[in-house]
């Protein structure tokens, strides 16, 4: 009798031993708890840039006190649809753009009005199809020492005076010097080649 209460009992604690080496998570041979690490939304915080007409950028200038940047395109222009797809959604320069500047489009073929500086620009030969005729408002804003091409930026100073225009596609490490140099007013005190040699970019790839 005594015999077979000593074989319950050791079955009991080698029972009891076993379940405890399975539920120990500390054990060797436990299959390791796999954790889920969720890289940051780099663009959670970045806000889609709203662009707004040329008219509606330069009422806005009286209460916001800041620069028009403009992109000048046409249609028909592919280096104009890389800027926009490429370019203008990357989250740095969407937060530059938002922080520093009205962004604005202006279609370099349109048939719209624009007043500036108390003169009336139109498209006097304006066409729906591509290619026709060029607004008065472009060839003014956004000619270069080049002439006139597509895309072409400019930027305005808060009081809608001409800073700089710029022709060309840019990737968003190139342009991004450019915005923070007009946007923070650096452009002001520094030349060009040393706030370039010093600027510190925040694109990593």
């Amino acid at each position: 009798m005594i015999q077979k209460k000593y074989y319950v009992f050791a079955a009991i604690a080698v029972a009891i031993i076993a379940g405890i080496l399975t539920l120990n998570p500390l054990r060797s041979d436990a299959a390791p708890v796999k954790q889920e690490v969720v890289a940051p939304d780099s663009t959670a915080a970045v806000a889609e840039v709203k662009w707004y007409t040329v008219e509606e950028a330069l009422k806005m200038q009286d209460s916001t006190k800041k620069k028009i940047f403009m992109d000048v395109y046409t249609t028909w222009c592919g280096p104009c649809k890389m800027l926009d797809a490429n370019t203008f959604h990357h989250p740095e320069i969407m937060r530059l753009l938002n922080e520093y500047f009205i962004p604005v489009k202006f279609n370099a073929e349109s048939g719209d009005t624009i007043v500036y500086k108390g003169q009336t620009y139109v498209n006097p030969n304006y066409s729906p199809k591509p290619r026709t005729s060029t607004h008065q408002f472009a060839i003014y804003i956004a000619s270069t020492q080049q002439g006139l091409g597509y895309p072409t930026m400019v930027w305005l100073d808060e009081n809608g005076d001409m800073i700089q225009p710029l022709s060309g596609y840019l990737e968003p490490s190139r342009l991004e010097p450019i915005l923070n140099s007009f946007g923070t007013n650096a452009y002001k005190t520094t030349t060009w080649p040393d706030y370039y040699k010093e600027f510190k970019s925040a694109i990593t790839q």
